[in-house]
Formats: structure tokens, C-alpha cells, sequence
């Protein structure tokens, strides 16, 4: 009760409400510009919170993190382009509501219906991570080895369209961790004689590279075409974020079951690494459209069209705390960049952490809670504002992105090597968005991959030459490696059906 108590008080001080704040208000910011992501923001503004106390920085980061997913549905409402990849189910409703002239209610129903979803979500965490923290305590090196394995396959399996490709991506950032000093062994590991390099490849530039500049860099090649294709692209012209009617408390109440259910699906699909908001949102569409009255309404502007994405994504954040917290093992590309600044602050996310500091776990608890309210009030009053936002041209925005990126690596770690490592991963990172690589696998395997290395290498020394014996003594490892093989085998076979249906472009008479 103790910690409680001043968990709650450390987080309600100035400090900590005046960085929620900050962040939500840069995330909703972030978040409604098409192209740019939470998670974006979050990569180059890190480096900005390494002066501050770790609650003060984390506030900032989950403000953003709760701003970003409610700011990709404005854009997505006013201009029918999500500002966000998760936004993109919001818009089969909420811009056909815009073009007959009731903005306001579709961007308050989205408004709303994410900040319920994120208080369920919350309350979620709340009670479920405590008592899986303790389960978790039992893990050891093989428990650890193979739940880290799990997430990678299942990472590599859900994030792009290539088991095969997920996993070469995987295995790349896996590859790019094992740069510096052996953990066991304090030798050098492919440095090439680098000495910045004997403490490891560095996780921001590394993530500002894949994440904003590479962006910069599709950017830059999709106006290069439009110019010489000889097209200005498409002209959207934003609808009025004031126009239309309010959308009442009633009007709101009478979408509970779709928000309830929503926000349900949004949490589990959060609490499993690597499936991302983005289908939780379409699974959130989905079931609002499955379990309606009126299904047919769908797409011509209505609001369970709309709530339901937005709870189910925002549930998304607070379901990824779940396994940050408890197991320390990121569930998507912005909690893989929240571990690195709990690592900057001396925090190691994991069961641990949960006996170690039970006031800073209870102090991100009410973070949590009090962004959402924040999240609400910044969202009513500023939505007008960010219509105009969102109008602002490709060539400034992005502009303002790559000058931001090369700024915020030099000043985070004052070293010319940041900014080259930077400007390589920038180019890997656009070669895989153009082959469809996904990079979030690639992120969560260079995150994971000292402690799968740690705990593989500790399992092999435990086994004492017999891994398959010792394995079948550890009941939660084998589970785990159970559950690996049938990912693997589940996910392969699903690609090799959705390969083996025929192409109906192709079905052509003969």
C-alpha cells in the first residue's frame, strides 16, 4: 500500500503532468500528419528526456504513445488518409460521416471511444500484471530462452506477409546485436577495429535511421516519380473539424457494447508481441460490423464504424505494457523504443522490477490512467487546430523530419559514428520497406537478442550436453518451444495455402 501511495504521488506531481501534457500534445500532432507515427516521434524525441528524472522522461514517452494512436484518426476522418497505419479502418466510416457533414461527431466518437478503450486497457494491466510477474519470477535461462524464441516467431510470422522474409529480418537484427563486446567472454565481436563500436551498435540512431529518415527517403522518391510522372497526386482538401452537429453523451452510451468489445479484443491482441494495432483495428471493424443491427450501413458513415477501430487500437498500448512490464519483452516497435529509455534510466523492465521499484511500477500505472484524461481534454480543444495541421505540404513536414533526425542523433550521443550508423540503417531501412521486410521484427530482434543470447548460452551450460533432457524437466520452456513449432507450422502452412489459390487476374479465357 506504501508504494501505491507514492506511486500515485510521484506521478501526480508537476513535473510528470506537465510532460504527459507535452507528449500527448506532440502525438496527437504526430500522430494526424500523414506518414508520421508515434513511434517516429518517440525515436527522435527520446533523446531529449536522458536529462530528466526516469518517471518524467516515461511520462513523455507514453504521452506520445497515447497521443500518436488517437492523432492518426483526425487525418484519417478529415482527409480520408490515415495519419497512421492503425487509422486505416477508421476511415471506411468516419470520411464518408466528414463529406456529409458531421465531422465533429465522427471525430468525438473516435476521441472517446479511444480513451475508453485505453481506460479498460489500463485497468487490464492493473490487475493482471502483478500475479504474472510472480508466475514469472519462476522463469530461468531455458524458460527465458524460449519465450524470447516464441516472440520472434511470432513477430517474424505477423508483421509482414513472409514467414520467411520476417524471419531474415529477424535474424539480421539478431545479427547487428551481436556487434561488441561478448557478454561471457569480454572479447570483441565484429568491431573491425571501431572503438565506438566495443559497446554495441547504438538502439536510437539505429531506430531514428529506419524509422524517420527512411520515411524521408520514400517521401523523397514519391514526389521524385509524381514530378516526373507528370501528376500533382491526389487532392484532398480537409473538411472542417467544427462542421456538423456535437455528438451527445446519449449518442456516445448507445455504442457501449461496440467499445466494450472492442477495447476486450484491443488488450489481448496488445498483449501478444508483434501482431500491432493495426489489426486489432481491423478485427475492431470487423466485429462492430459482425455484431451490428444495421451491417449494411458500414462504410456510408456510421459511428460504430468508428468506435470500433479506435477502441480496439488504443487498447492496443495499454496490452503491450503487459508483457514490457512483466517479461521485458517489447510487443511492438514502440515499446522496443520505450525499453531503450527504461535502460538509459537504469530500469530493467521485467518480473523483477516489480519488487525492486513497486513505486515506479505504480507511478507508470497512474501515468497511464491520468494520459488518458489528458489525451481527452487536448483532444476536445485542439482537433480544430490540427485540421489545419494536416493540410501543411509533403516538402515542409518532411523537411523539418531529416533535419530533426541528424540533430537529435548528434546531440543524444555527440559522435559522427551515431550519425553514419544512422545513415546506413536509413538505407536498409528504405531497401526494406521497398521489399517488404519487415523492420518492426527487425527491431524487436536487435532488442531482444542480448538477453535470448544470455539465456541460450546460460540453458546450453545447465543442460551440461543434453538440452532435449533437460527441456522435457522444465515443463513452462517445453510448452513454450511446443508453442513455437506450431506458430511456425500454422503460420507456414497459411502462406502456403493463400500461395497456392489461384490468381484470379490470371483466369483468363484461353
Amino acid at each position: 500500500m506504501e508504494a501505491l501511495i507514492a506511486g500515485i504521488q510521484n506521478a501526480t506531481g508537476l513535473g510528470p503532468i506537465l510532460a504527459i501534457t507535452a507528449g500527448v500534445s506532440i502525438g496527437i500532432f504526430m500522430g494526424a500528419v500523414p506518414g508520421l507515427t508515434a513511434a517516429m516521434a518517440i525515436a527522435l524525441l527520446a533523446p531529449i528526456t536522458f536529462g530528466l528524472d526516469p518517471l518524467t522522461a516515461v511520462a513523455f514517452l507514453i504521452g506520445i504513445y497515447k497521443g500518436g494512436t488517437f492523432g492518426g484518426s483526425i487525418s484519417a476522418i478529415l482527409l480520408n488518409v490515415p495519419g497512421s497505419p492503425e487509422a486505416t479502418a477508421t476511415a471506411f466510416d468516419g470520411y464518408p460521416m466528414s463529406k456529409s457533414g458531421r465531422a465533429k461527431q465522427a471525430l468525438q466518437m473516435a476521441l472517446l471511444a479511444s480513451v475508453c478503450g485505453a481506460i479498460l486497457a489500463d485497468l487490464m494491466l492493473f490487475a493482471v500484471s502483478g500475479p504474472f510477474s510472480k508466475f514469472a519470477l519462476k522463469f530461468g535461462p531455458a524458460e527465458l530462452t524460449f519465450v524470447v524464441l516464441f516472440a520472434f516467431t511470432f513477430v517474424a510470422g505477423l508483421t509482414g506477409k513472409s514467414l520467411s522474409r520476417g524471419l531474415i529480418a529477424c535474424a539480421f537484427g539478431v545479427l547487428c546485436a551481436m556487434v561488441g563486446l561478448d557478454p561471457m567472454t569480454a572479447s570483441p565481436r565484429m568491431t573491425f577495429g571501431v572503438v565506438e563500436l566495443l559497446d554495441g551498435l547504438p538502439l536510437l540512431p539505429i531506430a531514428i535511421g529506419m524509422l524517420g529518415l527512411a520515411e524521408v527517403m520514400v517521401a523523397a522518391e514519391r514526389a521524385f516519380r509524381r514530378r516526373n510522372g507528370g501528376g500533382s497526386g491526389q487532392d484532398v482538401t480537409a473538411i472542417s473539424a467544427t462542421s456538423g452537429p456535437a455528438l451527445s453523451l446519449s449518442e456516445f452510451g448507445s455504442h457501449w457494447k461496440t467499445v466494450l468489445r472492442s477495447s476486450l479484443i484491443g488488450s489481448a491482441i496488445g498483449a501478444l508481441p508483434g501482431i500491432g494495432a493495426s489489426l486489432a483495428a481491423f478485427m475492431g471493424y470487423g466485429s462492430a460490423k459482425k455484431y451490428s443491427k444495421t451491417p449494411e450501413q458500414f462504410g456510408t458513415g456510421t459511428l460504430d464504424g468508428v468506435a470500433g477501430p479506435e477502441a480496439a487500437n488504443s487498447a492496443v498500448v495499454g496490452g503491450s505494457f503487459v508483457p514490457l512490464l512483466t517479461l521485458g519483452i517489447p510487443g511492438n516497435v514502440t515499446t522496443a523504443l520505450l525499453i531503450g529509455t527504461f535502460l538509459v534510466h537504469g530500469i530493467e523492465p521485467g518480473p523483477h522490477v516489480f519488487k525492486t521499484e513497486p513505486a515506479l511500477i505504480y507511478g507508470i500505472f497512474t501515468i497511464l490512467f491520468i494520459a488518458n484524461f489528458i489525451n481527452l481534454a487536448i483532444g476536445l480543444l485542439g482537433s480544430g487546430l490540427y485540421a489545419h495541421v494536416v493540410k501543411a505540404p509533403e516538402y515542409v513536414s518532411y523537411s523539418i523530419i531529416g533535419l530533426t533526425c541528424m540533430t537529435g542523433v548528434f546531440v543524444s550521443t555527440n559522435s559522427i559514428i551515431s550519425l553514419y550508423v544512422m545513415i546506413i540503417f536509413a538505407v536498409i531501412g528504405y531497401l526494406m520497406k521497398k521489399f517488404d521486410y519487415s523492420f518492426v521484427a527487425f527491431l524487436i530482434g536487435f532488442v531482444l537478442a542480448p538477453e535470448f543470447e544470455v539465456s541460450f548460452r546460460s540453458f546450453l551450460l545447465v543442460a551440461q550436453g543434453d538440452p532435449l533432457g533437460f527441456l522435457i524437466t522444465r515443463p513452462i520452456a517445453l510448452v513454450f518451444c511446443i508453442m513455437t513449432l506450431i506458430a511456425v507450422v500454422r503460420i507456414a502452412w497459411a502462406e502456403n495455402q493463400k500461395r497456392s489459390q489461384p490468381n484470379p487476374n490470371m483466369t483468363k479465357k484461353v
